[in-house]
């Protein structure tokens, strides 16, 4: 997703469920990278997406 794209794009939420094992440990690592778990889960979503779009561009 290009940086214009971003910018025009209205912030919504969605939920995940997840183990509260998995989520604490999750929050934890986030905390010592000096992030949240909303701007990670973001990072890895995009990673994911991109990748993807690699993939099918092979």
């Amino acid at each position: 997703m290009s940086d214009e794209n971003k910018k025009e794009d209205q912030t919504v939420s969605f939920r995940v469920f997840l183990p509260e094992s998995l989520r604490t440990e999750f929050k934890v690592w986030c905390a010592r990278e000096g992030t949240n778990m909303s701007e990670k889960s973001r990072q890895l979503i995009e990673q994911w997406i991109e990748s993807k779009v690699n993939q099918s561009n092979k």
